[in-house]
Order: C-alpha cells, then sequence, then structure tokens
C-alpha cells in the first residue's frame, strides 16, 4: 500500500477506453459492466489497497460464520448432554470444549472491527483516489475540447457531468469495493459454512439464487435506464439554475420572477417524476429479494425441523441451530447486495455519461513533426481558406496577406465571418480547405503551444479571475516583475484608476472582476495582453461596450504599440478602426472590399454604407 501512497499523483489512463471499442456507441453509454469495468481499471493503480481491503472483508465474513458455526459444537457437545447433569458436573466435564469455543469466539470478536475498518478505510481511500483523478480528468477535458463544444453546448449539462455524474460514477465504485464485494466474501463463508454445517439444506437454499439473480438484473436495468433519463434532466436543470445566475439583473429589471419560477419549477417536475421512477425500482427491488429471502428461509427451516424431528439426514439440533443462525446472517449480506447493486445500476448511469464526456473529441492534436514558432519576421498569410461549421459555409476564397507591425482592422455586418477568421488564426478551428501561415509555415505545422506564446487577445467580455489586479495583469507571464506590470498597466491606460485603488494592484476584483466596472476590466485585460509582449495582437470587439472616454483610452493603447506588434483589431465601432493602416471588409464569408479609411469611403461600397449608418446612429 506504501508503493499506492507514493504513486497517489493522477495519471492519464490510455487503454482503458479500449474496453469499450467493440461495442456499438449506445450500449458503451447503457450497458453497466463494461462501465463498471472501466471505472475498476482506473482504480488498478492501487491494487494493492485493493487487494488488503478485500482480504479484509474476507476475515471480517470469516469471523461472522465463525461465530455462527460455534452454536452446532455449543449444543451438540456440551448443552444437549449436559442438560441431564448437574452445573458442575457438566461444567467440569465439557471445561476443556467450553474454553476451545471461548477462545475462538474471543479471536472473531478482537479481528472482526479490526477487519470491518481496513476493509472500510483502504476501499474508502481508493475511491477518493479515484475522485481525483477523475476531477483531474474531466478539468482537463473541459480544457482541451473544441471551441465550438463550449459555444454549442448545454453549460448546465457540463456542469452536471463535472459534478454529479462524477459523484455517482464514483459511488458506483464505493458500492462494489466496500459493500458488494464484502457481500459476495459474506455469501460464498456462508454457502461453505451451510455445506459444512448440512449439505442437504445447503442444496435446498441454493434454489434461491437463480430467481434472485433473474430479479437483480431485471431491476436493475429499469433503475440504470431511469437514471440516465434523470441525470439528463439534471443537466437541464442545472442550465436552468446558471440561466436564473447569470441574468439576474435582466431578470428584476424586467420583473420576470414569475416567468422563471414557473419554467424551474417545470424543470424540477421533470427531474422529479424520473427521480420518483428510480426510486420505485429500487424499492420494488428490495420487497421482492425480501418476499423471496423470508418465503425460502421459513421453508428451509420448517423443512430442517421436520427433518430432525424425524432423524432424517443425520440432521441434530444443534445442526439445525447452527444452520439457521447461519442462513440468518447469511441473508443480510443478500439484502445488503440486492440494495447496493440497484443503488450501483443507478450510479453507472452516471458514470456512461461521464466517459461519454471523457471520450469526446479534443482539439486537433499537433502534427508529428510540428515545429517550434520562433517569431514573426516576414508575413501571416490567408491563402484561399474556406471554412464550413458543419454543412453551412462560414468563410470563402480568404486570401489576405498581413506583415509584421500592421494593424488591420476587420470590419462587416453582423454573420459576416469576422470573428470566424480570428478564430481561425487563433487556431481554435483549422481551415477546411487552403491555409493560414506564418512566414511560409502552415499554421498545422506548428505547435499550438508555442504559437500561442506569441498570441495573445482582447474579447468583447472582459474576463477576470478572483484574484489582485496584478496577478490578473500577470496571468499570461507570471514571471513578470511589478515594474513591467505597472508598464504594461500605463500603456493600456489603466494604471489612472488603479493608483486610486485603496490597495492599488493588489486589488481585489471579485468573482468576474465585478468590484470593477466595465471599462475598467478591459483595461486590465488589455494590460494582460500587453504584458506578454505577443507578436500577435487581436482584439475581439474589445471596444463594442465600452462608453467613449474608455473606448479613448483603448485607442491610445492601440496606438502605443502601433509597429512593435501585428494587431487585428474586429469592431462595430467603426471610429477605432479607421486609422487602421489596412480595412478588410468581409460579406457573407467573402472579401468584398480591402484598403484603408480614406480609400473604402471613396469606393462607396459596404464600408462606406457601414460607416453612414454609424453616423446616422450617433446623431439620432
Amino acid at each position: 500500500m506504501e508503493s499506492d501512497l507514493r504513486s497517489a499523483e493522477p495519471i492519464d489512463v490510455k487503454d482503458e477506453a479500449a474496453l469499450f471499442v467493440a461495442l456499438p456507441s449506445r450500449e458503451r453509454r447503457t450497458r453497466a459492466w463494461p462501465l463498471l469495468r472501466r471505472m475498476i481499471v482506473l482504480s488498478l493503480r492501487f491494487r494493492t489497497a485493493l487487494v488488503f481491503s478485500i482480504l479484509s472483508g474476507a476475515l471480517m465474513a470469516g469471523t461472522r460464520y465463525v461465530r455462527a458455526y460455534l452454536a452446532q459444537p455449543l449444543l451438540d457437545d456440551v448443552l444437549v448432554p449436559g442438560a441431564s447433569m448437574t452445573a458442575d458436573t457438566a461444567l467440569s466435564l465439557f471445561q476443556p470444549r467450553l474454553i476451545e469455543i471461548g477462545v475462538i469466539a474471543a479471536l472473531t470478536v478482537v479481528a472482526t472491527p479490526i477487519a470491518m475498518i481496513g476493509r472500510t478505510y483502504l476501499a474508502g481511500w481508493v475511491v477518493a483516489q479515484v475522485r481525483r483523478d477523475m476531477d483531474l480528468r474531466v478539468a482537463r477535458k473541459f480544457l482541451h475540447i473544441p471551441l465550438e463544444r463550449h459555444r454549442d453546448g448545454s453549460s448546465g449539462d457540463l456542469l452536471a457531468r463535472a459534478m454529479s455524474d462524477v459523484n455517482l460514477a464514483c459511488q458506483a465504485l464505493s458500492l462494489l469495493y466496500r459493500d458488494i464485494a464484502t457481500s459476495i466474501l459474506m455469501c460464498i463463508a456462508g454457502v461453505i459454512t451451510m455445506f459444512v454445517t448440512s449439505w442437504p439444506l445447503a442444496l435446498l437454499t441454493l434454489t434461491t439464487v437463480p430467481p434472485l439473480l433473474i430479479l437483480l438484473n431485471y431491476f436493475g436495468r429499469r433503475i440504470q435506464r431511469h437514471t440516465q433519463r434523470r441525470q439528463e434532466t439534471q443537466g437541464d436543470l442545472s442550465q436552468r439554475l446558471v440561466g436564473i445566475l447569470s441574468g439576474i439583473k435582466v431578470i428584476k429589471a424586467f420583473r420576470g420572477h414569475a416567468v422563471e419560477e414557473a419554467a424551474f419549477a417545470m424543470e424540477t417536475g421533470r427531474f422529479f417524476k424520473r427521480n420518483v421512477k428510480v426510486l420505485w425500482n429500487q424499492v420494488m427491488a428490495k420487497a421482492s429479494t425480501e418476499a423471496l429471502t423470508q418465503t425460502v428461509g421459513f421453508l428451509i427451516l420448517a423443512t430442517g425441523a421436520w427433518l430432525t424431528l424425524n432423524k432424517l439426514w443425520d440432521l441434530s439440533l444443534g445442526v439445525l441451530a447452527a444452520y439457521a443462525i447461519i442462513l440468518t446472517t447469511t441473508y443480510k449480506p443478500v439484502k445488503t447486495m440486492t440494495a447496493s447493486y440497484t443503488s450501483m445500476m443507478e450510479s453507472v448511469a452516471g458514470a456512461g455519461r461521464l466517459f461519454e464526456l471523457l471520450d469526446s473529441e479534443e482539439e486537433v492534436p499537433d502534427r508529428a513533426d510540428a515545429k517550434p514558432m520562433r517569431g514573426l519576421s516576414r508575413s501571416i498569410r490567408f491563402r484561399n481558406v474556406d471554412f464550413e461549421y458543419g454543412s453551412k459555409p462560414i468563410l470563402r476564397d480568404i486570401d489576405l496577406e498581413v506583415s509584421p507591425g500592421e494593424v488591420v482592422a476587420i470590419v462587416g455586418k453582423t454573420g459576416a465571418g469576422k470573428s470566424t477568421l480570428l478564430d481561425l488564426l487563433l487556431r481554435f478551428h483549422d481551415p477546411t480547405s487552403g491555409a493560414i501561415e506564418i512566414d511560409g509555415v502552415d499554421l498545422r505545422d506548428l505547435q499550438r503551444s508555442s504559437f500561442l506564446d506569441h498570441v495573445a487577445v482582447v474579447t468583447q467580455e472582459p474576463f477576470l479571475f478572483d484574484v489582485s489586479i496584478s496577478e490578473n495583469i500577470r496571468y499570461g507571464r507570471p514571471d513578470a516583475s511589478m515594474e513591467q506590470v505597472r508598464s504594461a498597466a500605463a500603456i493600456a491606460q489603466a494604471d489612472e484608476f488603479i493608483d486610486e485603488l485603496a490597495e492599488g494592484y493588489d486589488t481585489e476584483v471579485g468573482e468576474f472582476g465585478l468590484r470593477l466596472s466595465g471599462g475598467q476590466r478591459q483595461r486590465i485585460t488589455i494590460a494582460r495582453a500587453i504584458l506578454r509582449n505577443p507578436a500577435i495582437l487581436v482584439f475581439d470587439e474589445a471596444t463594442s461596450a465600452l462608453d467613449a472616454k474608455t473606448e479613448r483610452a483603448v485607442q491610445k493603447a492601440i496606438e502605443a504599440l502601433r509597429g512593435q506588434q501585428t494587431i487585428f483589431l474586429v469592431s462595430h465601432r467603426l471610429s477605432t478602426i479607421r486609422h487602421a493602416d489596412r480595412i478588410v471588409v468581409l460579406d457573407a464569408g467573402r472579401i468584398v472590399e480591402m484598403g484603408d479609411h480614406e480609400e473604402l469611403m471613396k469606393q462607396r461600397g459596404i464600408y462606406r454604407e457601414l460607416m453612414g449608418m454609424q453616423d446616422a446612429t450617433a446623431t439620432d
């Protein structure tokens, strides 16, 4: 186990997914035992602890049945023969046998709690390690799945898989190692003890097994199916809560409380109905098992009593009493196993949804011969680039070359493909055809991490982490000095308001930076991008939600960087981009105009139309 403790660092388990390769996709998500096998593979890193846990369970099972079996020698060897004697005579005659029985009973009393501690702690330790690994793997998956999965997917569904489904999957493993494994060991020990005590009654008892397995299989499948549906509803419920928390200002402003409450009530109603179906099948499984075991148990004891009275099959009072105790002791783990099995089937449904997430496609990996990016010295070239999302064309025949240090603005109507063009540059997607080249090298032939080291992005929605201002600015360059942080803040026009704060650069910005205004948050994100000193700097609608004063501050920051970095600007606010070296106009995914502000205004095309629309809006 010590080696297990030393190897507790999480690792990628590359082979456990191979268990599913031979199964159809739906069966990979719904068949219980392949899912459970895959969870077991994840836990085999800690096999030493598992072995000791199982051995502890076996010891605990053995001690219980040894105690139950002691009823037979106590009755047949001591109490029944000594019934016609005085107490003193019986005690002196049977003292060695009584001491033997007492010592064995005392040893089982000492061993049982020790075995129970070993089984429970070690099984719990293994499950906690698997839970840690699974949490890390889910977080890693969130960071590496394609951007469109985040855009198109449900945040509530992803959260449900990260929390509820991980919890259910690990609960299945816990039930297996803690309860089911021990119950199986106890049942095996019970059957062996039954055969030792009375093999005819043991054979009669085993007739219970086939109908019991049929019941467990039937209800297990139903529970798993209904739990799968319930977990899907859990994702919808989580998404509704995310929507309420995200839009609380709008809800309050428009007095949408009643609408949101009604919508949430509908979701909780769906969840309740599906949860009740799971509960009903669990209850029916337990009740059916109880009825079966009680009926068979009564019939076996009645048969045993009749055989004892008629002196058949060498049954004695001691044998019957011991068998009755063993039978009662065995039915307890049978009930535990039934309850744990139905709960495990419920939990396995969470494992199915979890592995569906973990097996989903990630970003396109680097090619085997990918090269590191050394910098930008010649150009960035979009060479006949097409891009389709699904079957829908987004960009067509984009041919554009940008020189180092150039400021290029991308403009166009909503849906023209501006942000998609930048997403391709950042390699959030790869072109459907054509290529993007950095100094003549296809972007796909560069190491992604190396390329992104030379890029910084400022987005429309400024995102800050719940740490200090200086830590947010340092996010892309954690080794930067305080002097460099202040210099970047000054270029971004953020130093003036930071210095006015009581704690200055040590000010905690709060969750999502909500302790600062929108303009202040945006200037900090610009400082973060500047501090990285990238070769390529992207402003994606970075000024669309800013007031005029903050927008001028951003424009000054861009001017300060002119010639030092290659800058791409996307903005609906044309005042931000009129001083760009070149303006590229997109329409329906194609470049339709290109030039500086003066040239495009003379062409009387889309650019001038957009400028006229904005001037008219400003006049109104």
